[in-house]
């Protein structure tokens, strides 16, 4: 009997279910519970899409700079490959030496640079650049004026042309417009929030550390690359024409011809050879010594990380009558630009190859052309460069590979050659030194090698928050800016 009234009584109990009171607990911790996910999920949300587009507003800023970057790097090139007369006909007398003085901007008031930044009244820049045209040949067809601006908040280019050879005619759906018509303005990027031209401080490097050749020397010796196939011997001499002795200047001759006279075509890339000399202290030395054994002990360079040095070397094209005049009767002077290959750069004496660190390569070399006209800024070279970590055990090497009919057959003289620590930078830019007023210093502008862009953009719905930004700081090195390039 007692245990059917124990059971009768768990029955009741579980009849009543939850109360009033548990209910509304009950009900309060699932609403509880429900606004913290809500918030989780709505932030995570919020979150997701902020991230989102902020890693769309910085590939897009990237995305820009680069092509900007890629844009003006050009600026200022001026000299081009023209027609001549030589011996085997003007089809071999092309020259690369003729210099088009269209790309400054305003030489009758003292402007030879090729570019103009204004401030525009919502405080973003204005840059209007010059810079010549060529065909697949490397001759001069146009001078084009590139400009970058920003309108409501959008970055916008255009491109015309401002002088043309006779008869040249502008291809189908081409960016730039002909001479004397209005261009049409190509939208960039849009949400532009900042687009800042900044343009280098001109300074003067009176304390460089002189590294190649020793400090206190001004000689130097290029001794041939052997004892691999690919790499082939040619002639080296001295300014009193002595092979094997260095100077202050040295002449290279008979390179090695990748053009096939008999089929007139290129070479098949299996037979391909490459001329490259690397430069040494001006010291006798036993015949035969290896290259690498040269540089180790004559030339061997050790790079500093984040220091910047320059190569300087003036380059000219040995006359008939005098051996530091250009001239048309040498055949470097045709030289096609993107077909023909000069060169310098930096050899790791341990592997023969550009400076590498798990397969990737710390600098590149540096392109040249053969010599303007001296009155239009002779031969003179300048490359400055920094590199990203310390590099021990290289040698400064000349590469050259010629394709054209004639370009092998003619002399380079490199002279007053060196690599210098640079102690003062023509790339400072604020806030370490004021901002430079290129409009009001027009006869300094030409001596601008860099500009700085700083671009950034906006992605994200004005409605639901600020929007997200992004970022992009570059500086961009203009050694055509100016004559004397």
């Amino acid at each position: 009997m007692s245990c059917k009234r124990h059971s009768d009584r768990s029955a009741a109990i579980h009849k009543q279910g939850f109360t009033l009171m548990e209910l509304l607990v009950y009900m309060a911790i699932v609403g509880i519970v429900v606004v913290i996910a809500g918030e989780a999920f709505s932030n995570s949300t919020k979150f997701r899409v902020r991230t989102d587009n902020m890693i769309r507003a910085t590939q897009e800023a990237e995305n820009v700079g680069m092509l900007f970057k890629t844009d003006v790097e050009q600026l200022g090139t001026k000299s081009s490959k023209e027609a001549g007369v030589a011996a085997s006909g003007a089809m071999y007398g092309d020259k690369f030496s003729d210099v088009h003085t269209s790309v400054y901007m305003d030489p009758a008031n003292g402007d030879r640079s090729s570019f103009l930044i204004t401030e525009e009244s919502d405080g973003t820049s204005n840059l209007t650049f010059r810079r010549l045209r060529y065909d697949d040949n490397g001759y001069y067809v146009a001078t084009e004026e590139v400009n970058w601006f920003v309108e409501n908040r959008v970055l916008k280019r255009t491109c015309k042309l401002i002088d043309k050879k006779a008869g040249y005619t502008l291809p189908l759906n081409d960016p730039c417009v002909d001479v004397e018509e209005t261009p049409s303005a190509m939208e960039m990027a849009t949400q532009v929030d900042s687009f800042q031209v900044i343009p280098a401080t001109p300074s003067v490097a009176d304390a460089d550390v002189q590294v190649f050749p020793p400090t206190g020397f001004t000689e130097f010796n290029l001794v041939p690359r052997t004892g691999d196939s690919k790499y082939v011997f040619f002639k080296a001499e001295n300014s009193a024409g002595v092979e094997g002795v260095g100077g202050t200047s040295i002449t290279l001759s008979q390179f090695f011809s990748n053009y096939d006279n008999v089929t007139q075509s290129v070479l098949v890339e299996s037979n391909q050879k490459i001329n490259q000399a690397f430069a040494i202290k001006n010291e006798t030395f036993p015949g035969g010594t290896p290259w690498n054994s040269l540089c180790a002990d004559k030339g061997s360079i050790d790079l500093e990380a984040r220091q910047e040095y320059e190569i300087s070397f003036e380059v000219v094209s040995p006359g008939v009558t005098d051996p530091y005049a250009p001239s048309a009767a040498n055949r470097s002077l045709a030289f096609v630009p993107g077909v023909d290959h000069m060169a310098v750069g930096f050899r790791s004496i341990a592997t023969g190859d550009v400076p590498k660190v798990e397969g990737k390569k710390l600098m590149d070399d540096f392109f040249f052309f053969p010599p303007l006209d001296a009155t239009e800024g002779g031969g003179k070279r300048s490359m400055r460069f920094t590199v990203p970590q310390q590099i021990n055990g290289v040698c400064l090497a000349f590469t050259f590979a010629c394709f054209s009919p004639l370009v092998w057959q003619g002399k380079v003289t490199i002279r007053n050659l060196t690599v210098k620590k640079v102690a003062s930078s023509n790339y400072k830019f604020p806030p370490e030194v004021p901002v430079f007023d290129a409009e009001a210093n027009k006869t300094e502008k030409k001596n601008v090698k860099a500009l700085k862009v700083v671009l950034q953009v906006s992605r994200g719905s004005k409605n639901n928050g600020p929007g997200e930004s992004g970022k992009v700081s570059l500086v961009i090195p203009i050694p055509s800016n100016g004559e004397g390039d």
